[in-house]
């Protein structure tokens, strides 16, 4: 496989489809968030290619299907080894396409391989052999697991490697064939992944297409497709589904979020503060179970919004590619996003703990910003951030508390910061939300199954559940 050996040299992109590089007339150039300047051509599938590629999956799924699941298992650990042997190349790519800085960068390559290998070391129950629901001397009754067929994965652009890893882990796997769709802002590693792949799995079995807006509706909508898995905004979630129902497929929706971090006053103020504000601002807080709304019990209030202030300002700002805790924003669209609702707090005067506020280019950079008990019907408290703007809020009721947490539309996860286990997990239990984390900051791993409620998603992904969503279930019921 020719990756090439040189960061200076990962200027050559492709789409894979049936095992073979494709380029395309039509060529597409990402920005690099940290500079505004065009990265490498990249092309643009058209709709033959999708055909192309369907077909081809649909050819290879009639073996791919019956393969072992110790073959398929060996093949992910095959492709997390190749992975793992380009790390400085995969990791320069996420530096430079998210405009991530390189710690955090290489900890997406480290995670996506933690992903292939729990994928590929799971357990004889785990590899959901079939489950007796009864035997007896008149019958036996039992669950199987079939993979659904061919997998589309639409991939959102703050994640760009680690998400497309996630899903075909799990689709691959339970003997599913994939095409991956990455986002146009960030194309480039999923590309390369796919590259790495080519002589790992049979022709067909895994493929990439970079797409204009087309491409994804034309997925969601196709006949030969069987599955989709996207990860991206609640408001695009909802067009996937629509379009998806046209031909009754699955869909698996990881949407946005709009995460609560309760903190009970017991806590050590100066260590939960900077772990909090790791939860908030991960990837410049371009992130969907970020911690984005803050409530402080009363007592500790000021103190611990004070303890923000210091943890942030330690966090530098600037290019992926310096000595950096926070990146630019990854794109345009989302730059003006947040510089929309640092204006909206500006233009209503609320106070600020920490301005903060967008730079002049080039680059979408955003200093961090603290807005200081605004009203819980704001922007800032309603809408989904996903940057580094931050609203704070007092409590002194646990009722009145659940009450405000749980008045959004938003599920996908939270978190409760206190010394008194039997309290917090108390009150984890009651947060509407598919994920909780108690004294620590939002960290999934893939062997939780990760959901969210309302309009936070569709199904879940990983786990062992999260396998079988990607499988169709037959129960046989066996007469004796």
């Amino acid at each position: 496989m020719a990756l090439p050996s040189t960061p200076q040299c990962t200027n050559a992109f492709s789409n894979i489809i049936n095992g073979k590089p494709r380029s395309s007339p039509i060529i597409h150039n990402a920005i690099d968030p940290s500079t505004g300047n065009p990265l490498w051509d990249v092309p643009v599938a058209s709709n033959e290619d999708l055909e192309d590629a369907v077909t081809s999956a649909r050819e290879a799924f009639k073996s791919w299907s019956t393969t072992p699941w110790e073959e398929r298992q060996a093949c992910l650990l095959e492709l997390r080894r190749v992975l793992l042997s380009y790390k400085e190349e995969m990791t320069e790519l996420v530096m430079t396409e998210v405009g991530r800085p390189q710690q955090f960068a290489a900890a997406e390559v480290d995670l996506s391989a933690d992903f292939l290998l729990c994928n590929a070391n799971r357990s004889a129950q785990q590899k959901l052999i079939p489950e007796v629901i009864q035997e007896d001397t008149n019958r036996l009754l039992t669950t199987h697991y079939k993979p659904r067929g061919i997998i589309a994965a639409i991939i959102p652009w703050n994640f760009p490697l680690l998400q497309v890893v996630a899903k075909i882990a799990a689709a691959l796997v339970t003997g599913n064939c994939a095409i991956v769709k990455p986002s146009p802002f960030t194309p480039y590693s999923a590309l390369k992944l796919a590259e790495m792949a080519v002589p790992v799995f049979p022709p067909g079995v895994f493929q990439a297409l970079n797409g204009d807006e087309t491409t994804g509706p034309a997925m969601t909508a196709h006949p030969g497709i069987d599955k989709v898995s996207f990860s991206r905004s609640t408001a695009t979630g909802k067009k996937v589904l629509a379009s998806a129902s046209s031909t009754l497929k699955a869909c698996t929706l990881e949407l946005g979020g709009n995460d609560a971090a309760i903190i009970y006053p017991d806590v050590v103020i100066k260590h939960t503060a900077g772990q909090v504000i790791i939860g908030s601002l991960y990837n410049s807080g371009q992130y969907c179970l970020a911690s984005k709304r803050i409530y402080i019990h009363e007592d500790i209030y000021t103190e611990f919004v004070q303890a923000l202030v210091d943890a942030v300002r330690e966090c530098k700002v600037g290019p992926a590619k310096e000595d950096v805790m926070l990146g630019p924003l990854q794109n345009e669209m989302q730059f003006n996003k947040v510089k929309e609702i640092w204006e909206d707090c500006k233009d209503h005067g609320y106070a600020f703990a920490l301005e903060g506020g967008p730079r002049a280019g080039p680059g979408y950079f955003f200093d961090p910003v603290i807005v200081d008990n605004p009203p819980e019907t704001s922007r800032i408290a309603t809408e989904e951030q996903f940057g580094p703007i931050l609203p704070v809020f007092t409590w002194s009721d646990e009722e009145d508390l659940i009450s405000r947490v749980n008045n959004s539309d938003n599920g996908l996860g939270g978190s409760v910061w206190s010394t008194d286990i039997p309290k917090a997990r108390g009150m984890a239990g009651r947060i509407e939300a598919g994920s909780v984390w108690i004294n620590s900051f939002p960290n999934p791993l893939p062997q939780c199954h990760l959901v969210g409620w309302k309009s936070s998603g569709v199904g879940g992904e990983w786990g062992l559940q999260g396998l079988k969503a990607y499988c169709n279930v037959q129960v046989q019921h066996e007469y004796r």
